[in-house]
């Protein structure tokens, strides 16, 4: 193999744990909060609710940085999932608040 091959390889690992890890919890974090503002039921029991599905989502979004086909497309996926849950979620916000 050559040098660039193995350090491609690296950094593709690299961007895989690191959306594995820190994004994937980011992610959960930000559907438990959008869950727990939309879900039609009362306020504890969406909270608990929604952060027993992030337990879920942290391990797929785990799964997924290792199932996608570059390092790239994971860190994407995650983060478009993470922006749609944080749109609802302040979107949610703003809504109560007017």
């Amino acid at each position: 193999m050559h040098r660039f091959d193995v350090l491609r390889r690296r950094g593709d690992l690299t961007l895989r744990i690191l959306a594995a890890l820190p994004l994937g919890y980011a992610v959960a974090t930000l559907w438990a909060m959008a869950l727990s503002r939309i879900l039609p039921m009362p306020r504890v029991e969406a909270t608990t609710t929604g952060m027993l599905v992030a337990f879920a989502i942290c391990a797929v979004a785990a799964m997924w940085s290792f199932a996608a086909k570059s390092g790239w497309r994971a860190c994407w996926v995650l983060a478009v999932a993470g922006g749609i849950a944080a749109a609802i979620t302040w979107l949610s916000m703003a809504g109560r608040a007017a």
